[in-house]
């Protein structure tokens, strides 16, 4: 089904015009070299130019091998570092440091480690005090101890008693320091002995949007996850951060006790993002609420313009008053404001359970009702909701893909392009890897050059408001169904529901038929993911769980 849709797909949109210029013939040698490149951050090798360049199918068969290669995470992680904004300024891990979060002066103990100027001197590590480099504490040499250093496999350091008994035979308990910050922000964990805690957390903590997103592509999970409620991404840097509980009260991060039992699974020297769950659903959204996103946009104006820009790929825009008063009163109504504000403020009331500036880490707020292109919610979760049903969200990652593959934005008369894709985007059940394989297959690619180009006649913002029909592989219904009959019996087993949503556990109720026309959307869209029940390994393709899901889905539409 897959292969034939596609099939038609570039069949359809092959045809159209770009720019008033036909599509030239295929190059597949320059479109082997670009897609190579792009996707798997290599270029292809002598064999592969020659096999793949024969005919169109060859051509397609090596694009799926760039996708499937380890080098599509590295490529992916980058595009999304570009799409999702990086960069944190040192000043808020300094801030985590510091006593005016939890009141303690100290919240690492910290060394310093390096090797001598001669070949056999060896290599140590010291207890370091406020002066960089300063060595604060020693021990005769004859009492040294070995240890090994978790960021560096085969590196053995020499140790004073005191180090190996606080930082733990790898040293993991401790936050180490380099002694040159400039080597050590240009140093990668594993690559050489240089490993500088606060330099690798900063890194982490800055793309742990792209981190998400990222690490959805890379299991293959529906792409509207990026804004899961509940759903972030950890790798080793973090996972080291987030293991100094001894150090640091990591409660005021708002990290619960389930998102500490999962990274303490995660190797300190894996440099890939890995998905877990937070367990709080309610006031997160996937990358909206991660550290870097919170942060780096600190006021709620901030977030939700970066969030209309970002993820709907729509800029907000008005004529200023040439004077700006001193008072304006309500932006959301004052001429020369209102065109902005009317959409940007109630769209940021959804971020202010969360604080800004420095009432960020003052605990979660109290929940009030705004909304967003009609839809209201009381949460930053069913903002997230409301996003990602929204065409434009599918859309707009059409966008974002295509620019990056093709090297520009879209032609204004490119508009059926971008609605077969987008089409196709959510057919496919927003497989971002197969949105790359269309985008990297089309003519537009194989014929043309890429160039970052200017567009004189770009594509209008993709419109708001038209959810996206993202069930045409979904099975027929029958004509009639009932609760007792097609939901109550598949209550079972692992589908169970019952069995964790008790009000003991303080979770929503799955027992009666009215508990389910209540439930029963969100429920679906959470068996839809993979998210619920809990240990799934992605989005059911059969078995119980997806049985229970597409019974419920049928009920409530033939019940509405």
């Amino acid at each position: 089904m897959i292969t034939k849709i596609i099939a038609l797909l570039l069949a359809g949109i092959g045809c159209i015009y770009m720019n008033k210029m036909a599509f030239a013939e295929d190059d597949f040698l320059h479109a082997l070299k670009r897609s190579g490149y792009l996707l798997a951050g290599r270029m292809p090798n002598d064999a592969e130019f020659e096999a793949g360049t024969q005919t169109p199918q060859a051509y397609r068969e090596h694009v799926r091998k760039f996708i499937q290669s380890p080098g599509f995470y590295d490529s992916v992680l980058r595009y999304h570092e570009r799409i999702f904004g990086i960069g944190l300024p040192e000043m808020y891990l300094e801030e985590l440091q510091n006593g005016d979060l939890n009141d303690l002066n100290t919240k690492f103990a910290k060394i310093t480690c390096r090797r001598g100027k001669a070949a056999n001197e060896r290599y140590r590590c010291f207890w370091a005090g406020r002066k960089q480099n300063a060595k604060v504490s020693f021990c005769p040499e004859a009492m040294e101890q070995t240890v090994s250093a978790f960021w560096k496999p085969g590196v053995v350091a020499w140790v004073c008693p005191s180090i190996s008994r606080a930082c733990g035979a790898d040293l993991s308990r401790c936050f180490i320091q380099y002694e040159d910050a400039d080597e050590a922000r240009n140093a990668e964990l594993g690559a050489s002995e240089i490993f500088d805690s606060k330099v690798n957390i900063i890194k982490s903590l800055a793309k742990q949007p792209a981190g998400i997103a990222t690490a959805v592509v890379h299991e293959n999970f529906p792409y509207t996850k990026i804004l899961e409620p509940g759903l972030t991404a950890v790798d080793g840097s973090l996972a080291h951060f987030y293991r100094q509980a001894q150090h640091f009260n990591l409660e005021k991060l708002n990290l619960s006790a389930n998102v500490l039992s999962q990274v303490n699974k995660i190797s300190l020297t894996d440099t890939r993002f890995r998905l877990i769950y937070s367990g709080r659903t309610s006031e997160t959204a996937g990358i909206l609420t991660t550290f870097s996103w919170l942060r780096r946009y600190e006021k709620n104006r901030t977030r939700a313009n970066q969030l209309y820009e970002r993820l709907l790929c729509r800029k907000l825009s008005a004529e200023l008053p040439k004077v700006f008063p001193q008072d304006p009163g309500d932006l959301r109504t004052r001429e020369g404001c209102k065109g902005c504000h009317a959409t940007l403020d109630p769209l940021s009331d959804f971020f202010g359970v969360w604080g800004e500036g420095g009432d960020l880490y003052k605990g979660i707020g109290g929940h009030k009702v705004a909304s967003f292109n009609g839809q209201s919610g009381t949460s930053i979760a069913e903002l997230a909701d409301i996003i990602r049903s929204d065409r434009a969200f599918a859309a707009c990652t059409v966008q974002n893909v295509w620019e990056w593959l093709v090297g520009r934005k879209f032609f204004k008369s490119e508009e059926p392009v971008r609605d077969a894709l987008t089409d196709y985007f959510t057919q496919t059940k927003y497989s971002f890897r197969e949105l790359v394989y269309a985008v990297s297959t089309h003519p537009t690619f194989t014929s043309g050059k890429r160039a970052d180009a200017t567009v004189t006649e770009p594509l209008d913002q993709p419109p708001l408001g038209k959810a996206p029909d993202a069930n045409s592989f979904i099975g027929k219904c029958k004509d009639t169904y009932t609760f007792a009959a097609d939901i109550l019996p598949k209550l079972t087993g692992e589908t169970n529901c019952r069995t964790c949503h008790t009000a003991e556990a303080g979770r929503q109720l799955l027992n009666t038929e009215q508990d389910w026309k209540r439930l029963g959307k969100s429920t679906v869209d959470q068996m839809s993911s993979g998210s619920m029940p809990p240990g799934q390994s992605g989005p059911p393709s059969a078995g119980q769980v997806y049985d229970l899901k597409e019974a419920v889905r049928c009920w409530l539409e033939k019940n509405p």
